[in-house]
């Protein structure tokens, strides 16, 4: 007849170490995390012939003649870029998905200067999403955020026929030693092109000079995803 004993063993470690995150991370970003002093930018552009114009998004367009270019728009305010970076302010450049039906470029400019493109052009009929681990950042160019910046980024057509398809870039804006971000943004109406201050979370929007109607987007409420 065998014995069996109880006894406490003392417990060393927290067991088998869960590398998930860590190796997942390593490859894409597992979410995004923001802090107070940190705000999303979105610009995007979609060209397509389903619509009937002018559209009451502005970053919904017709689609790029052969041989022809477009900005992309900031989907908060509904203004074409180029977009201007505050001075005390950095943005941080990272994902962005394009597709379109003909051969592209995707620009992307600082102050005037190319700083980014693609090695290749896109080929038509496919999509192209990169979530970046190393990402672009103007803290590159100016680490102290001390001065102004406009940001361009232009969807050139490649291919023979009109470009349709759907580009998108998102960006971190940071507060770098300044003041928090503000509470207004200047939009732009998609019909007259007046430009009218509203608060920080506003998206459903009445033109204060044609009375039309139009939509943006609004991410400050954002903080993780």
């Amino acid at each position: 007849m065998t014995r069996r004993s109880t006894f406490t063993v003392e417990t060393r470690g927290i067991g088998k170490p869960d590398y998930t995150r860590e190796v997942s991370a390593g490859q894409e970003r597992a979410g995004l995390s923001l802090k107070q002093n940190q705000s999303l930018i979105t610009l995007a552009l979609l060209c397509t012939d389903e619509v009937a114009h002018p559209y009451a998004i502005s970053w919904v367009k017709d689609r790029i003649a052969a041989g022809g270019s477009s900005h992309l728009y900031n989907v908060s305010t509904g203004a074409v870029t180029p977009y201007t970076l505050p001075a005390g302010y950095t943005l941080n450049l990272i994902q962005q998905g394009f597709g379109g039906n003909e051969d592209f470029e995707v620009l992307l400019f600082y102050d005037t200067l190319l700083v980014l493109m693609p090695s290749t052009t896109f080929v038509g009929g496919g999509y192209v999403y990169a979530n970046m681990v190393v990402p672009y950042n103007t803290a590159a160019l100016d680490p102290t955020a001390a001065s102004s910046h406009a940001i361009d980024i232009v969807v050139k057509n490649k291919g023979r026929g009109p470009l349709r398809g759907g580009f998108t870039v998102v960006c971190i804006l940071e507060a770098i030693g300044t003041s928090p971000l503000p509470d207004t943004k200047d939009c732009q109406c998609p019909f007259c092109s007046n430009i009218q201050t509203v608060k920080v979370g506003a998206t459903k929007l009445t033109c204060d000079k044609c009375g039309r109607e139009y939509l943006v987007q609004d991410f400050t409420n954002v903080r993780k995803f």
